[in-house]
């Protein structure tokens, strides 16, 4: 069970070191976007991303550590197919509800409840609107996140939280 008062919970959140997820992400700038399937792995520092367009068209896979992918060829890759620079290494904070430690955050805690409505981060301003109850761990993580910055937006849908307390 995490704690009560949302220091403690962002200490908690921030040092989870196992954790999976499936789900769905939309990103617009300006009229393009497009959607796909995500899922991502976090075990430890290391991170696996595997995000999959529709019907399995124009996927990839990422796989770094502490912000730094195994392969530089990979990171230009999904940064041009992104069309932009995602903060990789503050994304497996934000999925939990919590600021990346790593830098200096704005941050609008819920009233009533020890969790975030939004935070503001490296230019970023990331919103989570839904939050749901993740089972066999008693934890409740965002269910949305939405994620803004210069015009561009992500959007993301979490379908199941895989979780573990080891």
């Amino acid at each position: 069970m995490l704690p009560d008062d949302w220091e403690a919970r962002r200490g908690a959140l921030q040092a989870w070191p196992r954790f999976e997820l499936r789900g769905r992400v939309v990103v617009a700038k300006g009229d393009e976007g497009f959607s796909a399937n995500l899922r991502w792995a976090q075990r430890e520092a290391a991170s696996q991303v595997k995000v999959d367009g529709p019907l399995g068209v124009g996927g990839l896979r990422l796989e770094f550590e502490r912000g730094r992918l195994a392969d530089e060829l990979a990171r230009a890759d999904f940064e041009q197919r992104l069309g932009f620079s995602l903060p990789v290494d503050s994304l497996r904070y934000w999925l939990l509800g919590v600021p990346d430690p790593a830098y200096d955050s704005l941050e609008r805690v819920a009233d009533g409840y020890p969790r975030l409505d939004s935070l503001q981060q490296q230019g970023w301003t990331v919103v989570f609107p839904a939050y749901s109850k993740v089972s066999g761990v008693n934890y409740e993580l965002p269910q949305r996140i939405e994620a803004t910055r210069e015009g561009l937006r992500l959007r993301l849908l979490v379908d199941s939280w895989g979780a573990s307390t080891r």
